[in-house]
């Protein structure tokens, strides 16, 4: 069964983008706009298509059992493929900022880069 739900009702997850606020401030500030979902791999093309057409700030395609290399592999996939979005990956093994479970994320590349831009983020 496929299940998605917007961050702020999913108490983990509007914990976790509480605590990134240092990191990520808008992510907080926008959890109504992100869609957390459970899926299978084989339907992120469809996800990632309702996603272009939508309003939402990102997809949260969240693999319980997704090691870091499938998430890394799948990212780098992912963001070859897609000129619209930029994909994003996280994994609780890597500690730190990280997110409750394997994700990868999806965003407009765009708009990410607008708010990298209004924070003066540098990409290491």
């Amino acid at each position: 069964m496929l299940k998605a739900k917007v961050a702020k009702e999913d108490k983990t997850w509007a914990n976790y983008f509480a605590s990134i606020r240092g990191v990520c401030p808008w992510s907080y500030n926008l959890m109504d706009k992100i869609l957390v979902v459970e899926t299978p791999e084989n339907c992120i093309p469809t996800w990632s298509s309702i996603f272009k057409a939508g309003t939402h700030e990102a997809f949260v395609y969240k693999f319980t059992e997704a090691s870091v290399d499938w998430l890394k592999a799948k990212c780098d996939e992912l963001n070859a493929s897609q000129e619209h979005s930029e994909f994003l990956w996280s994994h609780p093994a890597e500690g730190g900022d990280s997110t409750p479970s394997p994700v990868l994320i999806q965003q407009n590349r765009a708009r990410l880069t607008e708010l990298r831009n209004k924070i003066g983020y540098e990409d290491d």
